[in-house]
């Protein structure tokens, strides 16, 4: 009985060389994977913060008015400063929008109330005394919509400190 010392095949070489090649695969498709995810994430923050720069003097009668939300903190290219104060979106998605304020107001039974265009999302609080004004929600905004906070009146007089925006498009990945 002669044998070949060259190569000595066992059991396990077939199943070696599959489970090898298992391996190799899956290392190549999670390394792609990965590497999708992280081009999908690798896109530019979609974010504006803006504010009024300054306090605000109230006087509203009868039509809502827009807070000159106009002072840019921080924005991207993904999004643009309304004239009329405000953050226009030019990406469509899912959103957390923000707005933030100090409210000094002698006589008021209006409000602030945050709309994405013509949709009202929320009020930021009534406008009835010594305060703080807050609204946050998560919003699906679409491609072109303005988002403002606007002062609905009565206001016979009021003082609202710096009014701070934020509208920041979560994450897909």
């Amino acid at each position: 009985m002669s044998f070949d010392n060259r190569h000595k095949p066992n059991l396990f070489e077939d199943c070696c060389f599959e489970r090898r090649e298992f391996f190799i695969n899956k290392k190549f498709e999670d390394e792609c994977c990965e590497r999708e995810k992280e081009e999908c994430c690798e896109e530019e923050e979609c974010v504006g913060v803006v504010t009024s720069g300054s306090l605000l003097t109230l006087a509203v009668t009868g039509t809502p008015i827009p807070l000159p939300l106009t002072t840019p903190v921080l924005v991207t290219d993904c999004v643009r400063i309304a004239p009329t104060g405000g953050i226009i979106v030019e990406e469509e998605g899912d959103y957390l929008v923000e707005f933030t304020a100090n409210v000094l107001v002698v006589s008021a039974t209006g409000g602030l109330s945050v709309y994405a265009d013509s949709k009202f999302l929320g009020n930021a609080g009534p406008l009835s005394a010594v305060g703080l004004a807050n609204f946050a929600e998560i919003v699906h905004l679409c491609k072109g919509d303005l988002v403002q906070v606007v002062a609905n009146g009565p206001i016979a007089a009021g003082v609202l400190g710096q009014g701070t925006l934020t509208v920041a498009k979560l994450d897909e990945c």
